[in-house]
């Protein structure tokens, strides 16, 4: 059972296939993508079904998993946040606690979303995952989501390189 967490402005819910073209639409974004990484390609929909149905699954297999953010004013999925396991060819020793990671389309960002997305997604990790920390991996040039996951309580961990790219990776012990 995939939990229902609600915030001032959006409802932290379980993936559903009408999310879907949405979802194509910000992981299909060229500009999105590059923000994230410069190693990182817009997806096509093979790509965007298969990570949709990894995102999906993770709560059966750990008990955790993404969240599908739905606006409250709208009702229209705006992005996603949550933990996974993405099992990523890293030699870090940290690399199968659950790592946290968070997006928002292209339209939603700035307004601080992805804040009070990741306040609740995090409140409920502390309780909820019995793992004593997570971690998260950001470009290096993505400076708005480095500050952003320092603020949540996540703190630079070591550099790795990842599909040719230079990435930090943050570490988070349980309660921040």
């Amino acid at each position: 059972m995939i939990p229902v967490l609600e915030t001032e402005r959006l409802i932290l819910r379980e993936y559903r296939l009408e999310d879907f073209p949405f979802h194509v639409a910000m992981y299909g974004d060229p500009a999105t993508m590059q923000a994230i990484s410069d190693s990182f390609k817009a997806f096509d929909e093979e790509q965007c079904w298969l990570r949709f149905l990894r995102n999906i699954g993770m709560w059966q297999l750990f008990g955790y998993g993404w969240w599908g953010l739905e606006e409250k004013t709208t009702g229209h999925y705006v992005g996603t946040v949550g933990f996974f396991q993405g099992r990523r060819a890293l030699e870090i020793p940290y690399r199968d606690a659950p790592e946290a990671a968070w997006m928002l389309a292209p339209d939603r960002r700035g307004k601080g979303l992805a804040s009070e997305a990741l306040r609740a997604a995090m409140a409920w990790g502390d309780a909820n995952i019995a793992a004593s920390e997570t971690w998260c991996m950001i470009a290096t040039k993505n400076i708005p989501s480095q500050k952003t996951a320092e603020r949540f309580g996540y703190r630079r961990a070591a550099n790795t390189n990842y599909k040719g790219e230079e990435m930090l990776t943050f570490l988070r012990p349980r309660g921040g």
